[in-house]
């Protein structure tokens, strides 16, 4: 069976950089993967060479039936029997593309949902229809589909996993990661560190973590944040109005914001614990799935994919959402006595569990006249 990977948006901070994985792990299940996206940049050394990568590069195409046009030819060459399609752009390019193949090369086409939808005139319904299969990653995101196109609520509920080569209980950094990170940020030596690994922005409750840090500094806590996120999501203004609150608290050494690296291990595992604070529920959390499974400290608002987690992984981690206060009564007691680590990470979070389940749904497809 071979299997198109469609990804025209991909980049690391996006649930769609599961096509990468996904696409090495399915081969484990007899399945021959190719994956069409803008560039390689995700594609680690390990994984690089097992698959074949086409380029897609949405920005170099004339319009929409540019698009497609170079999508058909995509799948006319590599005569794949699937395409799965990642996002609601992917899913629209896609079924125009497969609908103007003549019968005999046209594959089956899976419709992978991860996100909500920017805005709701950008849903054609008849584009979700036209798919063989829709999968969806979490049910609040089913739920509020269905509410658009009734018919999606026979979709396919798929979580996404984590990688569990890179991303276990017990796994340690290399002796010279923590000696650059030392070396780099030395403020954190001897801290009792917070990690909060999102990007900067009111979505992510960032101003949270100033109650957070004064009421740990009341209690004698060497509590020292570091905020690992980008700041291009922020609103207007937001970033000078949080500089101005946390030096009114009198928070500046104990703020510490770096970019997100390609490989989070390292920062994850040299914290002491894990925020994972968001304003509303969504439907998935790559930082906050890492961190449970590097088996780090969690605390999260207790909704949507974040509260699956923790129920799964770290219950006593579930916080009333936007309530700082009990984050830091959370976090006040593990610098004393810290959680106990899962001893594994549980269905259906592994990586290994994703590709069994988008195994069956291809079976089930290609099974079907």
């Amino acid at each position: 069976m071979k299997v198109l990977h469609f990804v025209p948006q991909l980049s690391a901070d996006s649930p769609n950089a599961l096509a990468v994985d996904l696409a090495f792990a399915l081969q484990a299940f007899g399945e021959t993967s190719v994956v069409a996206a803008p560039n390689r940049e995700l594609l680690t050394p390990i994984i690089s060479g097992k698959f074949k990568f086409v380029r897609f590069n949405k920005g170099h195409l004339p319009g929409l039936w540019g698009k497609v046009m170079r999508l058909r030819s995509i799948i006319r060459s590599q005569r794949v029997d699937i395409v799965q399609a990642y996002g609601y752009e992917a899913i629209a390019i896609a079924t125009r593309a497969c609908s103007s193949l003549p019968n005999e090369q046209r594959p089956k086409l899976v419709g992978s949902l991860s996100t909500y939808p920017q805005q709701m005139d950008f849903i054609d319904h008849t584009h979700l229809l036209s798919c063989d299969a829709i999968s969806i990653i979490h049910t609040d995101l089913r739920n509020f589909l269905k509410n658009i196109q009734p018919s999606l609520i026979k979709s396919w509920i798929i979580p996404h996993g984590v990688n569990e080569l890179q991303y276990y209980p017990g796994y340690v950094p290399s002796t010279d990661e923590f000696s650059q990170l030392r070396t780099v940020h030395p403020q954190l030596g001897g801290r009792f560190v917070i990690c909060l690994p999102a990007p900067i922005g009111e979505p992510w409750c960032t101003r949270d973590i100033i109650p957070i840090l004064s009421i740990l500094q009341s209690q004698d806590i060497p509590a020292h944040a570091l905020l690992v996120g980008t700041t291009r999501f922020a609103e207007p203004g937001y970033l000078k109005s949080l500089r101005r609150e946390i030096r009114a608290a009198g928070l500046d050494q104990h703020i510490t914001r770096v970019d997100p690296p390609k490989d989070l291990r390292g920062l994850l595992c040299a914290a002491d614990a894990v925020l994972c604070l968001t304003a509303k529920p969504i439907t998935y959390s790559a930082s906050a799935l890492q961190a449970l499974a590097l088996g780090r400290p969690t605390v999260g608002y207790g909704h949507g994919a974040v509260q699956d987690y923790l129920e799964a992984m770290q219950p006593m981690g579930i916080l009333p959402v936007g309530d700082p206060d009990s984050a830091a009564d959370m976090l006040s007691q593990w610098y004393t006595v810290p959680p106990d680590p899962p001893e594994e990470i549980p269905y259906p979070y592994k990586l290994s569990d994703t590709a069994k389940k988008y195994h069956e749904l291809h079976v089930n497809l290609t099974q079907t006249p």
